[in-house]
């Protein structure tokens, strides 16, 4: 195998993570994450934007394959800079939390109404004698 070929495929298996992480990000922005609408936008466009950005790049003249390539790339470069130095954000002190500790915080009390709470304070009280 040519060693220009391999090259040319680790460099576009950068750029169709690339893509999906901006096609992702794209989906979720404009169609949120739970929905019907959401739900397909995640399976339909996110692949097709991949396939399309990837037959792009590899349709263009030789010589502009890896500036075109490169523009996914230098997009997500642009949105950490961003994030790191307009938003602030500091990606190394970010305290990884598990799952569970994540589900934990947005668990929200459940809210009973009233016949509902009395009927469980009375079998709560119950128990009790």
């Amino acid at each position: 195998m040519n060693f220009e070929f391999f090259a040319f495929l680790v460099f576009m298996s950068f750029v169709s993570f690339a893509v999906a992480f901006l096609a992702y990000g794209m989906v979720v922005r404009f169609m949120g994450k739970d929905g019907f609408l959401a739900r397909m936008g995640q399976i339909i466009l996110v692949p097709a934007c991949i396939v399309i950005y990837d037959f792009i790049t590899m349709a263009a003249p030789q010589s502009y394959r890896y500036i075109i390539g490169s523009i996914p790339l230098v997009l997500i470069a642009g949105i950490a800079i961003y994030f790191r130095f307009v938003k602030g954000e500091n990606f190394a002190d970010a305290k990884e939390q598990s799952p569970s500790e994540m589900a934990k915080l947005a668990d929200e009390p459940k809210k009973f109404s009233k016949k509902s709470a009395r009927i469980h304070e009375k079998r709560k009280n119950r128990g009790r004698e």
